[in-house]
């Protein structure tokens, strides 16, 4: 798992607040007494991580439901673990690989089910229920317009494997539910526990706001501390230290200059992007001490 060290990681760089998450967390505000249920959609590889402080404060006295995405590329066993956490805590949860277009039915019910008490106090009134207001949140790149579009069972939301690639609110109507869409919405200080290290890693931060020689260095580690098996099935190289590691990676991977030097970012970026992709191994990046 990922170690509570900032050694060798600058603070400045992971405490940052583009404008318009600044923005996107006024206009969640403003709409939040609109609705009726909030659904955070989490990452499974990091479900402390990826679960937005703001976001958990914004749902009080609101019907819940967290939704734990990219369980296809998420360690077992560490979703079992998470899975007790989160029923002791009585927190609803659901573990989904939102591309599998049977997702939807698992969501529908755990949404009636959760929201049954607004459609009883319809019915005690003589009214009819009417649909269910669903906001849908979360940090960046975790599935949120995927989720969308999976319950309307049309494109309804843009989709873009790019952290921040929904910029406004945008309501979507399917049958049953009125589902209001939000941009990934981050916090200001990233720093505590490494969370900005390890939302990089899993690809909610873009590449460029951390530096990717000391990302590589960490999610090697890692690799090789916790799925040294994957690490050398993925690569079939030797872990001794990090310079080594990605110099042998570069020759193995033709990496190389005009010059024929080896190209180290080429190879880093190689590394960083098979890991986020879930290329390397399924895996889950903090434990539950993190």
């Amino acid at each position: 798992m990922i170690e509570n060290n900032d050694k060798g990681v600058n603070k400045s760089v992971i405490n940052w607040f583009p404008g318009h998450m600044a923005k996107a967390i006024r206009e969640i505000k403003e709409k939040i007494n609109l609705v009726d249920f909030i659904i955070e959609v989490c990452d499974a590889r990091a479900p402390i991580s990826s679960s937005n402080p703001i976001i958990q404060e914004l749902s009080k006295n609101k019907f819940y439901l967290k939704i734990l995405s990219k369980v296809d590329l998420s360690d077992e066993m560490a979703n079992i673990q998470y899975q007790k956490k989160f029923k002791d805590e009585k927190i609803p949860y659901l573990y989904l690989d939102l591309n599998n277009k049977n997702s939807d039915k698992p969501i529908i019910d755990k949404i009636k089910e959760i929201s049954k008490p607004l459609k009883e106090k319809d019915l005690k009134k003589g009214l009819k229920p009417r649909n269910v207001r669903v906001m849908i949140v979360g940090i960046p790149n975790v599935g949120k317009s995927t989720l969308i579009n999976l319950l309307a069972k049309r494109k309804s939301a843009a989709v873009g494997n790019i952290p921040g690639f929904t910029k406004s609110l945008k309501l979507v109507r399917c049958n049953g539910f009125d589902l209001l869409d939000t941009p990934g919405i981050l916090w200001p200080d990233l720093s505590q526990n490494n969370i900005g290290l390890k939302l990089a890693l899993i690809g909610a931060i873009k590449t460029e706001i951390l530096p990717n020689a000391e990302l590589v260095k960490i999610a090697l580690e890692f690799l090789n501390k916790n799925y040294p098996n994957c690490l050398y099935s993925k690569y079939q190289i030797k872990y001794n230290n990090i310079e080594e590691y990605l110099e042998s990676f570069a020759k193995k991977m033709g990496h190389l200059l005009k010059n024929n030097e080896v190209d180290l970012q080429r190879s880093i970026l190689t590394i960083l992007n098979d890991f986020k992709n879930g290329r390397i191994c399924q895996l889950t990046i903090e434990n539950l001490e993190v």
